[in-house]
């Protein structure tokens, strides 16, 4: 996906840090979540007015059973990010859109607040590619993966350089400036 698609088709966008992750078996299919509670900092998109919200994801360890999603990261207990959901009321696999192109991780460096991959890429820009023609964007097949950005994010190769990174307020500013063209 692109992150025009990804900003357009999210029906919540939120910054917010995970409180708790709670692994549960479905009695009646015998299928195991995850589900993770986020305490909501800021919606950047939606309407959403409580303090926090439960995501299920599926997957997860119950009773020494382990269920694991090839390509699912499943957000970490204390973990800060910005998340964007594909739904809050449908039964996915994973409720954040294109997986890893909807989970981006906050990290604290010299008292300031910078965006990164969920595979510690730091993010240096965000920019549409709505523009670009279609027979020159990535192909799909070509860029599916485990851990592939949306086109548009672009990333620091050096996962070092955290520093090169957005600060969350220029991350969001960014993902806004997208909801409003």
């Amino acid at each position: 996906m692109d992150i025009d698609e990804i900003v357009s088709e999210a029906e919540l966008i939120f910054e917010g840090q995970v409180r708790v992750k709670e692994t549960r078996q479905d009695a009646n299919t015998g299928i195991i979540n995850t589900f993770v509670t986020f305490d909501i900092t800021d919606v950047v998109k939606g309407e959403f007015n409580g303090d926090n919200v439960e995501l299920k994801f599926m997957g997860g360890s119950f009773n020494g059973e382990v269920v694991q999603v090839s390509g699912l990261t499943i957000p970490a207990e204390g973990e800060h990010g910005i998340y964007f959901v594909e739904s809050l009321n449908r039964d996915l696999i994973n409720p954040l859109l294109g997986w890893s192109q909807g989970h981006f991780i906050i990290s604290d460096q010299d008292r300031k607040t910078l965006v990164r991959t969920v595979d510690n890429k730091p993010v240096i820009r965000v920019e549409s590619v709505a523009e670009i023609p279609v027979t020159i964007k990535k192909a799909r097949a070509i860029s599916e993966g485990n851990n592939q950005v949306a086109a548009g994010v672009v990333t620091e190769v050096n996962p070092g350089r955290i520093d090169r990174a957005l600060t969350v307020d220029e991350f969001k500013i960014r993902i806004k400036d997208l909801l409003e063209n």
